[in-house]
């Protein structure tokens, strides 16, 4: 298989899926350009076993490298199926990225994204290989409930809550899983594969108020609310049921000035990209994934500002763009990474992949290519097992350097008196949280912690430069209510 042509590509590698029933997720290398034709020339004419194939050529090329395919012998057709669906989304034929969201040069999503996507369709149709169900088994009026659980996604999603309260996974990575399959059922109606979807739509109300300013989020009151209707379907998890993770997760875990020190001074840590993830993630706020695709143009030289703090654009969480402030010492490591020899070695790799067209991530790993968020995340778990070594227990999450951030700069703000509504404002406005009861909880968390006299220390150094703007811009909000 390893010579095999494919669209005229060849197959890179591959991974067994969990469940080993057969289904195997290819990255290839794949032409997606315009306007096919056959080649008609005797020479073009490729002989497979006894059938003769003709090349297809395109009138203008656009080579995907990597580009993820699915593969089952016992199931050829849905593998087509599924990959027919994944080209669609790359193309953007099928629900592209809304306005402002990352796209491919194709105008579709990304191929983080059709990864991702990729991924679920594979457990999904690893599971029908393992049940020998048909995905389009859909009956005439599923109305009942006692009907509509015997359909092959409600089928799946009692597969995906078994694998929850066995902690195999997160409800939120199940509901990915889901939207993907959901998505996946939608674009075979449009497309007229089947009749009908096998699960139903409902409209929720959200509660919004109006926008006319920044503040009116928090301080307009009721009569100002109005209703946003959204749509979702039943397909999905339910909020009961939660991985026993999940439920210690959901407690905040900042880092302590120990357990940071313990972090930064590992072998591991002394490599200056995965110092700064870390930097990014307790000065800023970052995810991961926020980190890996953080454009190298928000780098500028700290040297010919003159400024104590840099306002960064970020396409963060649902293709949100939000604001970020990064502290001046930080740009000052972040310029001298971004210009060092191994680091533009990198960049020279991704442009003759890439060109020079394409806006290139910060961080790139050993071949040119953009780093995967996992290798960010994983980043806490190697310093585990190097301080396992020295018998230190060290149970912390990449996320906790987030919620580190969060609880550092509520407490800062709290400390220095700024007004509760601007340090709500401005906290949800950093986090990029779409729920305003997610910040409240850093707040009153906030509250009830006192930082020991190294952590106050961290603290001032990190967000000093931070406290002239934050009460100017407090001032002058409480003066315009």
């Amino acid at each position: 298989m390893k010579n095999t042509q494919l669209i005229k590509g060849r197959i890179a590698d591959s991974a067994e899926d969990p469940g080993n029933c057969g289904v195997r997720l290819y990255k290839v290398s794949i032409n997606l350009g315009d306007l096919p034709y056959f080649e008609e020339r005797t020479e073009a004419v490729a002989q497979f076993h006894s059938t003769k194939l003709r090349n297809v050529n395109y009138h203008r090329d656009h080579i995907v490298d990597r580009f993820p395919l699915l593969f089952c012998l016992t199931r050829v057709p849905d593998s087509l199926e599924m990959n027919l669906f994944l080209e669609h989304r790359y193309r953007g034929r099928f629900l592209p990225p809304k306005r402002g969201g990352r796209r491919n040069l194709l105008g579709g999503v990304t191929l983080e994204t059709l990864y991702s996507i990729a991924n679920s369709l594979r457990g999904f149709l690893a599971w029908l290989v393992k049940v020998k169900t048909d995905w389009r088994e859909i009956y005439a009026a599923p109305d009942s409930e006692k009907a509509k659980a015997w359909l092959p996604p409600y089928r799946y999603r009692m597969a995906l809550i078994e694998r929850i309260s066995n902690n195999e996974i997160s409800r939120d990575t199940a509901n990915l899983y889901l939207s993907h399959i959901r998505q996946f059922y939608e674009w075979a109606l449009t497309t007229r594969r089947i009749e009908r979807v096998p699960f139903k739509y409902k409209f929720i109300a959200i509660k919004k108020h109006r926008q006319d300013g920044d503040f009116d989020l928090l301080f307009s009151g009721a009569l100002n609310e109005k209703a946003l209707l959204i749509q979702t379907s039943d397909l999905v998890i339910p909020k009961r049921y939660r991985s026993k993770q999940e439920a210690h997760s959901a407690a905040l875990t900042p880092f302590n000035a120990t357990e940071l020190r313990w972090m930064l001074n590992t072998h591991y840590m002394r490599l200056s990209s995965r110092r700064l993830w870390a930097e990014l993630a307790y000065a800023c706020g970052l995810r991961a994934k926020e980190i890996a695709t953080l454009a190298e143009n928000i780098v500028v030289n700290p040297t010919l500002s003159g400024k104590a703090i840099f306002e960064v654009k970020v396409l963060g969480k649902f293709n949100k763009e939000r604001k970020i402030v990064v502290p001046l010492r930080l740009m000052e490591s972040l310029w001298q990474f971004k210009n060092s020899p191994d680091r533009l070695h990198r960049a020279g790799l991704w442009d003759l992949t890439n060109g020079t067209y394409l806006a290139r991530p910060l961080f790139l790993n050993r071949s040119g290519r953009a780093i995967n968020s996992a290798s960010i995340t994983n980043v806490t778990s190697y310093v585990a097992k190097e301080l396992k070594h020295s018998d230190i227990t060290f149970n912390r999450s990449f996320h906790d350097l987030r919620a580190t951030f969060a609880t550092a700069l509520a407490k800062f703000m709290l400390e220095k008196q700024m007004p509760l509504g601007f340090i709500q404002y401005r906290l949800m406005a950093l986090m990029g949280h779409a729920n305003f009861s997610t910040t409240q909880k850093y707040i009153n968390f906030a509250r009830t912690i006192t930082f020991e006299h190294q952590m106050e220390g961290w603290v001032e150094q990190v967000f000093g430069g931070l406290r002239s703007s934050f009460e100017d811009s407090a001032h002058y909000e409480q003066a315009a209510l």
